[in-house]
């Protein structure tokens, strides 16, 4: 038996990335995070992120923080009711960064679309890259990998909490890929993970 959701609820994700360059004789990767949760449950995880800032004005930002910080900020996420969809995609040398970005973010929209999200918010870079990013999403959906009902938006970082987590998300996944798994270990049960190949 089947127990009925709620009318009001909505499955969102919260984008953003973490890149390593590749040089010639070494492999980057590029590593897209989604953090997805209720809608509903949002305000309160807001709230509690802003206060993991300890006061100070901003943000959090994975790669500002420190080792200890890391760990605390990777204790919460774990302790959300969430799901964090990561794509990485794998070799990337430098000139192939957007290119790498395209692989990852289809990828990952696909994969959120199965997971039943309906609104998707990305970290705004700027107009140029945010206008590549709609013309991918529009090839994907002409493709049939990304369904006409999923809704895509960019928001600021410094405005909604929310992307501080796929932040978080990615830099541990990136952080493992370099080697040093300690606060990727603490995601494992909230983590699904799909790689692909960067032609």
């Amino acid at each position: 038996m089947h127990t009925a959701l709620p009318p009001d609820f909505a499955l969102t994700a919260w984008v953003d990335e973490s890149v390593i360059v590749g040089r010639t004789g070494s492999d980057g990767a590029y590593t897209m995070a989604a953090a997805v949760a209720d809608l509903a449950a949002c305000p309160e995880v807001r709230d509690r992120l802003r206060a993991l800032t300890l006061g100070r004005t901003g943000r959090l930002h994975w790669a500002n923080e420190s080792p200890k910080r890391r760990d605390a900020v990777t204790a919460f996420i774990a302790s959300l009711d969430l799901a964090a969809v990561v794509v990485v995609g794998s070799p990337m040398l430098g000139p192939k960064q957007e290119r790498a970005r395209r692989c990852c973010l289809e990828r990952l929209l696909h994969e959120l679309a199965v997971f039943g999200v309906g609104d998707v918010w990305m970290e705004w870079r700027s107009a140029v890259p945010d206008r590549r990013d709609i013309r991918l999403i529009d090839s994907a959906r002409r493709k049939g990998l990304v369904p006409d009902s999923l809704v895509v938006r960019f928001a600021r970082p410094k405005d909604d909490p929310m992307l501080w987590i796929p932040d978080a998300i990615a830099g541990a996944v990136t952080a493992a890929t370099l080697g040093e798994p300690r606060w990727v270990l603490p995601l494992e049960e909230i983590l699904n993970r799909h790689d692909v190949v960067v032609r």
